[in-house]
């Protein structure tokens, strides 16, 4: 077992040996699964900003105009082969093998994730297959179309590293979409024991980036930026607001699930990134780039 006790320095950005990253980058989703439905809830169980169409959305509708937004950056159509990075309990891609006839592979760190996955294609019948492994160990002998990601490239420390791989696995003119938090300015990549409480509970593995830092590196990696899309923080606020009210309604039934002390660290973590989207540190947007050739000038 890793240590997770605060690093020295309330520093972001802290680098560990890739065995230890993957222990703690799979730390935060090794509790039951049902745990996570009952706050993410929906169909899809969308463990990141979903989009809320009107105030009468359902969470469902939520969650799937958000992987509807995706679909559209990576020009999804059937038969195309797609790449989920870091893909949760499965219901993203099981979704967009669903509804766009796509075949899929995703991977994860998590065991528990990755046989939720897994039981969920199966039950919906889409052709998605799931591999538990750590990015940097991931190969495959097909290209992909497009390679999307949501809210998990936080995690990687060698990011410009995994654009690279990327661009490997992709096709020529494949597309790359990223959906992540920035910070505005480098000062607040610094925390006080507020911020080291959120940190911990994803067990220190966190590197939020300014965004400009990051459109570097996926320049450096030999993509073309394709489109921004911004989307507003008031649709975290809601959906944290929404996990929020099902963390409390179902407390009970979490309590007996994974206890009283992870009840309350989530439910205090959540609450913390809903105060910080209140004071403007952060803003949320999605990346869509595209593989070219180094050497075509045209």
């Amino acid at each position: 077992m890793v240590s997770m006790d605060i690093p020295s320095g309330h520093q972001m950005y802290q680098s560990y040996e890739k065995i230890e990253e993957t222990e703690r980058s799979a730390s935060h989703y090794e509790h039951d699964p049902r745990f996570y439905y009952y706050f993410t809830g929906g169909e899809w169980n969308v463990y990141s900003c979903i989009l809320w169409p009107n105030e009468s959305s359902t969470p469902t509708e939520a969650q799937e105009a958000k992987l509807d937004l995706l679909a559209r950056q990576m020009e999804l159509k059937p038969g195309m082969r797609i790449l989920d990075v870091g893909c949760g309990w499965g219901g993203p891609l099981t979704y967009f093998c669903k509804k766009y006839g796509v075949t899929g592979v995703g991977i994860a760190v998590s065991p528990k994730q990755i046989s939720e996955a897994e039981e969920r294609a199966k039950r919906y019948g889409v052709d998605a297959k799931f591999h538990l492994t750590h990015w940097e160990d991931f190969t495959d002998d097909e290209p992909f179309d497009a390679i999307y990601s949501d809210e998990v490239i936080v995690h990687f420390q060698n990011l410009g590293d995994f654009f690279s791989r990327c661009w490997n696995m992709l096709k020529m003119g494949g597309r790359m979409v990223h959906k992540e938090l920035h910070f505005t300015h480098k000062r607040h990549t610094v925390f006080g024991r507020t911020g080291e409480h959120a940190h911990a509970v994803f067990g220190f593995s966190g590197s939020y980036r300014l965004l400009y830092d990051e459109l570097q590196l996926l320049h450096d990696a030999g993509f073309q930026m394709v489109e921004h899309v911004q989307i507003p923080i008031s649709q975290y606020k809601r959906t944290m607001d929404f996990w929020l009210n099902n963390l409390f309604a179902n407390r009970e039934a979490i309590k007996e699930l994974v206890g009283d002390q992870t009840y309350s660290d989530f439910r205090k973590y959540i609450k913390i990134y809903r105060w910080a989207f209140d004071t403007g540190p952060l803003t949320l947007d999605v990346i869509t780039s595209m593989k070219i050739d180094p050497n075509d000038h045209a």
